[in-house]
């Protein structure tokens, strides 16, 4: 909970808030902000224009996030308002006294929450938790709930959806993360396993069109075929945690990086066959190829041959007997 620090007092409220800068509440510099960050040249399209106070807060609380992410923020590009008609307001303390997510011996367990949420997915989760603190008020939109329910339940396909949602992460969270580029190779992973179950969950959802609202859900459930393919082609099957470890990508996907893997790996054949290929170029048969702590590496050829040197060979140090070059 943000809130200004010209606010000296409030009452028994958790978390316990945190005091941000007046300014940062100025509907103004809010609307800079969120207007720079989705590119418009006002708020008109996103239902707050004549709503100060809200979009104040909305202004602080990107700037908050800016802050603590120290980064871009690519993947936040609209904002939704919410009014008093859509739903119930449930205060903190109403909240805690209905024991919807936390009993007032503040665990999980025996409440609401608790009970009910049977998600398979983390996303399943936190949505029934934005639904039980915001209860609709909104008959046609209660109904159109009850509708889905129903025609999931007649269907008796629970078990199937379930089998599915076992194998997609958390897709919000990987992009967050990779919009925020701090996404591990695991989670990019996790998401190409979770792309690669949407054409089983559309043929589910193909299966119930005759509700509507579960019709519109299979329409805008697209496929990424061009992101499966890619994550496929560039990851291996088990990369490490950290990028650093390496071994991240699949051989194949860049012919960069497997001639750079294979020196790295197989340096002695490398110079070896470096060696070869000098002394084809030059015709100097004696064309040695070594290495020391001072020079690094070189091309060692002796001075009978020095007529053979080619131009891109540069002098580096002059022996009694031979010469060393690099290139």
């Amino acid at each position: 909970l943000l809130v200004s620090e010209t606010f000296d007092s409030l009452p028994d409220i958790r978390p316990t808030p945190l005091h941000r800068p007046a300014w940062h509440f100025e509907t103004e510099s809010a609307v800079e902000q969120l207007t720079r960050q989705f590119n418009t040249r006002d708020l008109q399209g996103f239902g707050c224009e004549g709503l100060p106070l809200a979009i104040g807060a909305a202004g602080s609380l990107f700037q908050y996030v800016k802050e603590t992410q120290r980064s871009a923020l690519p993947h936040i590009t609209s904002l939704t308002t919410e009014t008093r008609d859509d739903s119930l307001i449930l205060d903190a303390a109403t909240r805690r006294n209905l024991e919807l997510e936390h009993s007032l011996h503040d665990n999980t367990e025996h409440t609401l929450i608790g009970i009910l949420d049977y998600a398979t997915t983390p996303m399943g989760s936190r949505l029934l938790r934005r639904w039980l603190a915001r209860p609709l008020r909104s008959h046609a939109h209660i109904e159109a709930r009850l509708s889905c329910v129903s025609t999931l339940f007649e269907a008796a396909c629970h078990e199937a959806f379930t089998e599915v949602f076992k194998h997609i992460s958390d897709i919000e969270r990987i992009l967050a993360r990779v919009a925020l580029t701090t996404a591990r190779p695991r989670d990019l992973t996790a998401l190409r396993q979770s792309l690669a179950q949407l054409p089983a969950l559309q043929t589910l959802l193909a299966s119930l069109t005759h509700q509507e609202h579960l019709l519109e859900l299979s329409k805008r459930l697209t496929e990424q075929p061009a992101i499966l393919d890619k994550l496929n082609q560039a990851l291996i099957d088990s990369p490490p945690v950290l990028i650093r470890d390496g071994g991240v990508l699949a051989r194949g996907y860049s012919a960069e990086l497997d001639e750079l893997r294979n020196m790295s790996q197989n340096a002695d054949q490398f110079l070896l066959d470096l060696e070869a290929r000098e002394r084809e170029a030059t015709g100097i048969p004696t064309l040695k190829v070594n290495y020391n702590r001072v020079h690094g590496y070189y091309i060692e050829v002796s001075k009978i041959h020095v007529d053979k040197i080619p131009v891109h060979y540069s002098r580096r140090q002059t022996l009694k007997a031979a010469e060393r070059y690099i290139t």
